[in-house]
């Protein structure tokens, strides 16, 4: 049975449960963390081939489903690990296919919808509008509330496309001096600061 939405949304992936991830997947560490790395990066492309616009992020929510359920109790029973997680991101991709807002955040499909006369649809975009510039403004406070060495990991951690985010995040952790896993985790609890701190200033803003 799976928990409330509430729980999962909160549930963040500690060091404790990346530790027990990697261990499920191989005993030697090494090892397990190459299956790690293969295995994120099928995740990347399998979004990729299905015109997510935020691919990587699509992955970090899978690998976080898998981990939680890990620490839950649950076992992987699929013949291969990477079998599972891609299960467990077809479940991520019908989500995010029926989710109400799914044509305005994927711009892949090239579709423009026909402008609508309704006077109430016309209120709702612009009700929408306006909700995406508080979403930006309390973004830009909520970076400027972090810490500036948290400001300038999780900005740099996201800077780029995909294959210059890669490269940029490799250097970032090499001048860090820590492993990508670990800045994985620290740049993931940074990003669930932000995102509380945003969903806080949003229940605060009145809806004109």
């Amino acid at each position: 049975m799976e928990p409330p939405a509430s729980r999962k949304k909160d549930w963040i992936l500690s060091q404790e449960a990346f530790d027990r991830l990697l261990a499920r997947l191989d005993p030697d560490p090494a090892r397990a963390g190459q299956q790690y790395e293969s295995i994120r990066h099928g995740l990347i492309t399998f979004f990729e081939c299905r015109g997510r616009s935020f691919p990587e992020d699509h992955a970090d929510e899978t690998i976080n489903r898998v981990a939680r359920r890990l620490m839950e109790g649950k076992e992987i029973y699929a013949g291969h690990p990477a079998d599972y997680f891609y299960g467990v991101a077809r479940n991520v991709l019908k989500e995010q296919w029926s989710a109400p807002s799914a044509a305005s955040l994927d711009s892949s499909s090239g579709s423009v919808p026909h402008p609508s006369h309704n006077p109430e649809e016309i209120r709702e975009r612009e009700w929408q509008r306006q909700r995406d510039e508080q979403r930006l403004e309390c973004l830009e406070r909520c970076l400027q509330e972090l810490s500036s060495k948290d400001r300038d990991l999780i900005v740099a951690y996201y800077q780029g496309e995909t294959s210059v985010k890669v490269r940029n995040r490799k250097q970032l952790a090499e001048r860090l001096a820590i492993p990508l896993n670990a800045l994985r985790i620290r740049a993931l609890r940074i990003r669930e600061k932000l995102e509380a701190c945003v969903a806080h200033g949003l229940d605060r803003a009145p809806r004109t």
